[in-house]
């Protein structure tokens, strides 16, 4: 297995594996950028490994398959592995699949996870396995699923195919619904700390900004100008502010979360540092989560800005 720093949640899957007592639901749980989806890619190689190795043999016709669309969907290199479904004269995405016949990675398409896609999914997961002996499915961001996939997903959960596994990999699993919690085993992804952040990137200087996250560090080294936006932003000057307003509602979806994702980190800084009182801290990192939250799903960004703005500069 390519987990690092998780070494609880790792003998947890290890116990499983052994035990071939794997449960027809998971739930991965943590912070973002600490491995998750590592770990549910690499638990479903050893699930439908031929050679019932637990974390996959590397060299059966299952693993090789699997080796290559990790590869992909690590890299984020999805057009030879996206499914399409043709309603009309539109496709419709529904999940990505690549040349492994029983299993299905399905990431959000746009600003959620939609009720097409965990229909196509809840047909892939009753049908019999082609190559190996049992199927999975993943579901990524799977909080951003919306009510009515939740519940399409929920009448799966209820009656589980014998011989299909899902995982669900979330960084805030308390936004599903309770009803999809009770019916999925829970494994919990912790922080990594700084001597394995530092042993996965190379260097732990971007450790404290992006709160241990790897996937965050990455995305900083490759967007340096978002964290200059922040600061640019912290000045509170009015047309500083305004710029940096227009910027932030031109950049894609990453961008976005990236920045309030560091404006979060120093509000939470200036706090530590007795610069913002209690109160100010708790209602400006709640305004920040409610905006994190309403991003994907097409918030208004430079209008949230203004409003943690506002409330910064009392």
């Amino acid at each position: 297995m390519n987990l690092k720093g998780q070494a609880r949640a790792k003998a947890i899957l290890e116990r499983m594996q052994e035990a071939e007592r794997i449960p027809s639901a998971l739930l991965f749980y943590g912070p973002s950028g600490i491995g998750k989806t590592v770990a549910a890619l690499d638990m479903a190689k050893g699930v439908l490994c031929l050679n019932s190795s637990p974390w996959g043999c590397g060299e059966c016709p299952s693993c090789r398959h699997m080796n290559h669309i990790t590869d992909l969907i690590l890299k984020e290199e999805w057009d030879g592995l996206s499914v399409y479904s043709e309603e009309g004269s539109r496709k419709v995405f529904l999940y990505l699949m690549g040349d492994h016949p029983d299993f299905v990675f399905v990431p959000p398409h746009g600003a959620s996870i939609k009720i097409d896609q965990v229909r196509a999914v809840r047909e892939f997961s009753y049908s019999k396995p082609a190559l190996s002996h049992r199927k999975v499915v993943i579901f990524d961001r799977a909080d951003l699923m919306t009510r009515e996939a939740a519940n399409a997903l929920l009448k799966v959960l209820e009656e589980p195919p014998a011989e299909t596994h899902f995982i669900l990999v979330t960084d805030t699993k308390e936004a599903l619904p309770p009803t999809v919690l009770s019916r999925t085993h829970q494994v919990e992804f912790l922080p990594l700390d700084r001597k394995t952040f530092s042993e996965i990137l190379g260097d732990a200087e971007l450790y404290e900004l992006s709160g241990g996250s790897v996937t965050k560090a990455r995305a900083l080294k490759e967007r340096p100008e978002v964290l200059s936006m922040v600061e640019e932003f912290l000045s509170l000057e009015p047309v500083r502010v305004y710029e940096v307003a227009k910027k932030l509602d031109t950049m894609d979806t990453r961008g976005k979360d990236l920045f309030f994702s560091l404006l979060e980190e120093k509000v939470y800084e200036a706090f530590r540092e007795g610069r913002i009182g209690y109160d100010d801290h708790e209602v400006i990192m709640q305004r920040i989560l409610e905006i994190r939250e309403g991003i994907p799903k097409g918030l208004r960004v430079d209008l949230a800005l203004y409003s943690i703005y506002t409330l910064m500069e009392v």
